[in-house]
């Protein structure tokens, strides 16, 4: 059976430090937790819009694991500036922006989402613990990610949420491949009637929108 694809959503690593963390986080997903982990830039490679293909790779796929860490640092500034609710940064470290439009995109395809955050960053937007999943903190250092208690931190959320997801998303029609049309029922005929019908209305559609 194919391995359940999860989406890793990580800022392109600037440091050696953070290559090694993306290495070590591919091998532990997939030689650990028996998913097969999709990065944009390193197994999944867009030809126009980023946003576009981020959204098809995360529809093909059964959770996401967003990675934010350092992206840049503010030693000094303000925010709402002149305002009521005026304050005052000082050394805060955030995330590329690109974790929470992706996380975004997953929060609205319901696929279930681990954080896995460096101890320091500002937790803000999606990237904060909330009631559905839980913002796991560390050291960016691959060992951590050797430690026991990720390692099955990491499998329990495979198991729970990825893999049932997985199963119920499986494409229906996998089923029919398997058998002879004499075999069929007839709930699978409705249900492969379905599918016909609506490649056809898409198909009609497509046409009507290009005549």
């Amino acid at each position: 059976m194919q391995a359940p694809r999860v989406f890793v959503s990580m800022g392109t690593p600037y440091t050696e430090k953070y290559h090694a963390f993306r290495e070590e986080l591919e091998r532990v997903l997939r030689d650990r937790c028996g998913v097969d982990p999709r990065i944009l830039g390193r197994n999944e490679y867009p030809s126009g819009s980023p946003v576009q293909k981020i959204h098809e790779v995360m529809r093909t796929c059964s959770g996401i694991v967003i990675v934010a860490y350092e992206h840049k640092r503010i030693h000094s500034g303000l925010e709402k500036r002149g305002g009521a609710e005026e304050r005052r940064i000082t050394n805060e470290v955030y995330t590329t922006p690109w974790n929470h439009i992706e996380s975004a995109i997953a929060y609205a395809l319901n696929l279930p989402i681990y954080i896995i955050a460096e101890q320091g960053l500002m937790e803000e937007g999606l990237i904060e613990s909330k009631i559905d999943w839980y913002v796991q903190k560390m050291k960016f250092d691959a060992a951590e990610l050797r430690r026991l208690e990720v390692c099955e931190s990491l499998r329990v959320w495979v198991n729970e949420r990825v893999i049932p997801l997985s199963v119920r998303r499986r494409p229906v029609l996998q089923n029919f491949i398997k058998v002879k049309f004499s075999e069929l029922t007839v709930e699978d005929y409705m249900v492969l009637f379905g599918f016909v019908a609506t490649a056809f209305g898409a198909g009609a559609a497509f046409t009507h929108f290009f005549h």
